[in-house]
């Protein structure tokens, strides 16, 4: 994926999105490269950054296929930790 010109680290999570919903169509190049897991377990997609799972549902409506739902998993993790010290407030008279 290219993000401004650059190959991107990781892989943006709108790609990923539609790389997982891509892996779940019968007959795509995703699909065809993804290794066999059943269809309710997560599509797992590994990049230079690390590992993105994600889930998926698609289903055939006549000659169309339809995506029912994508789901992305993110961590959160603390990017700092700090304390504000707020002085007391004085109440006129006291």
């Amino acid at each position: 994926m290219l993000s401004m010109g650059q190959p991107h680290r990781a892989v943006p999570l709108t790609g990923a999105m539609c790389l997982a919903v891509a892996a779940r169509i019968d007959g795509t190049v995703p699909n065809a490269l993804m290794r066999r897991t059943p269809r309710e377990a997560d599509v797992r997609l590994a990049h230079p950054s690390g590992l993105l799972p994600l889930a998926a549902a698609v289903r055939r409506e006549g000659a169309a296929w339809v995506a029912d739902y994508v789901v992305v998993y993110r961590t959160a993790r603390r990017l700092m930790e700090g304390a504000v010290l707020v002085p007391a407030r004085r109440l006129p008279g006291s």
